[in-house]
């Protein structure tokens, strides 16, 4: 490079930053005094939950489709109610255990050949009920909203009833506000301005304390609350990442005496250092230079940094937010529980049946009234082995339960029902059992017997 053109950089450059600054400093100083030393947080919407929560963040992607697929696998079907005060009592366990079992057998008798029991095996063309309704617990807590669109007769003999569910996408369906008599007068896709009327639409949200602007009418996402945390296990996992990567070195290399560098040799030096022991795959390789360098170190390694002590707390406030165990995820420094049946089992009871009862909850009140015969949905958790109790102790426990038929004990303990033999629908009472009131002995029965012994 000859010295003309050297010089001809030097002011060209040396011209375009002091334009640069003249120009954009006062500007970008103004605009960085309103968040100078804040953390700066992804925007605050549905969007932001589901592209930088669940397609991003490995640990909440872990504990969401854990909790939605459980939920999935969960069969439904239709009963009959019985009982109505056992209905409630049923209704009102938060467990499923050998108690929920007798008092859910007084409350319902499964109607295996109702025809909406289809509904719980194919809800619609595309889906199986395990698909339909991983989906419709995982919008749910991911968005703190999920939409079911009910579809069947508006009018007839079967008006009202229910042929198909279609979950839609929290994220493209916003409800449109009505008065106090309708607060919900129906929904809209936003990309359309067709009212889908309200009673169409099957809506379960979280509640939320806000109720300005109309945001009651709105679920609260979880990640919302757990935003700030999201941001701080995503900046974790990037720094581990750019750690390993650049193998943790992060520094300044300047010459070892008074002598600087020119910008040419510090870029050349630059280039090669990247070159020969940049990135994993030059891990451990060492670069062999006849310059005097020094090194400052800058940074400092991800122990030095507590990012490991960091991501294991980052996965135990996330449980803590979706009201599961860490355990469940790989943490064994923090167990609750004697064994992972225990905590499986109160996953279910504390994260994954509350879903299935909100939604049972919900579909009731749409169905009530459009068909025949008191019915009632339901879910099925006997098969779930975490929430079942020993089999031998159920069976010890049933053996002196008097107010149950065979077949009804037979169903706590997972058998089918023998309707081949009448008997195993009567009532069996052990043998020699008599009422109080006839275990008394009169004198006269006294007198006889001493006559009869000579006494």
């Amino acid at each position: 490079m000859g010295l003309i053109e050297a010089l001809g950089r030097r002011l060209f450059k040396s011209y375009i930053t002091d334009l640069r600054r003249s120009i954009g400093s006062e500007v970008i100083s103004e605009m960085l005094k309103m968040v100078r030393g804040r953390a700066i947080y992804p925007p605050d919407n549905v969007e932001t939950y589901i592209d930088k929560g669940y397609l991003f963040n490995p640990v909440v992607y872990s504990i969401v489709s854990f909790i939605a697929q459980k939920a999935g696998a969960i069969p439904w079907g239709v009963y009959e109610v019985k009982n109505d005060k056992a209905l409630q009592l049923y209704k009102s366990s938060n467990t499923y255990n050998l108690a929920t079992k007798i008092v859910k057998t007084k409350a319902l008798v499964a109607l295996p050949t109702h025809d909406l029991n289809e509904l719980f095996l194919r809800p619609n063309s595309l889906q199986g009920w395990s698909d339909f309704f991983e989906q419709y617990v995982g919008f749910k807590k991911i968005t703190g909203n999920s939409y079911v669109h009910l579809i069947g007769p508006l009018s007839g003999n079967n008006a009202g009833m229910i042929k198909e569910m279609w979950g839609i996408p929290s994220q493209i369906i916003k409800p449109v506000a009505g008065d106090r008599y309708e607060p919900i007068r129906g929904y809209k896709y936003l990309t359309s301005e067709n009212l889908i009327p309200a009673n169409e639409i099957l809506h379960s949200r979280y509640w939320t304390p806000e109720y300005f602007n109309g945001q009651n009418l709105v679920g609260l996402s979880p990640l919302r609350a757990a935003l700030r945390l999201v941001t701080k296990s995503n900046a974790s996992f990037d720094s581990s990442v750019s750690a390993f990567q650049n193998q943790g070195a992060f520094g300044i290399i300047s010459a070892e005496k008074e002598t600087d560098l020119t910008e040419e040799q510090a870029d050349m030096i630059e280039r090669k250092l990247m070159k020969k022991v940049g990135g994993p795959d030059n891990r451990g390789k060492n670069i062999v230079t006849s310059a005097s360098l020094k090194w400052q170190q800058m940074g400092m390694s991800p122990v030095d940094l507590n990012i490991i002590e960091s991501d294991r707390m980052d996965l135990r406030s996330l449980c803590n937010v979706f009201h599961i165990s860490p355990e469940l995820f790989g943490d064994s420094e923090n167990k609750t529980y004697a064994n992972v049946k225990e905590a499986r089992g109160a996953a279910y009871t504390d994260a994954i049946l509350p879903e299935c009862n909100s939604f049972r909850d919900a579909l009731n009140l749409r169905l009530k009234g459009k068909y025949e015969g008191k019915i009632y949905i339901d879910y099925d958790a006997s098969m779930i082995s975490e929430l079942q109790d020993d089999l031998q102790m159920m069976a010890s426990a049933l053996k002196a339960v008097d107010f149950l038929t065979m077949n009804e004990k037979r169903d706590m303990l997972g058998f089918a029902a023998d309707e081949t033999n009448p008997l195993m629908n009567d009532y069996w009472i052990p043998a020699g059992l008599v009422p109080m009131s006839a275990s008394t002995v009169t004198d006269a029965q006294l007198e006889e017997e001493e006559k009869k012994l000579g006494l």
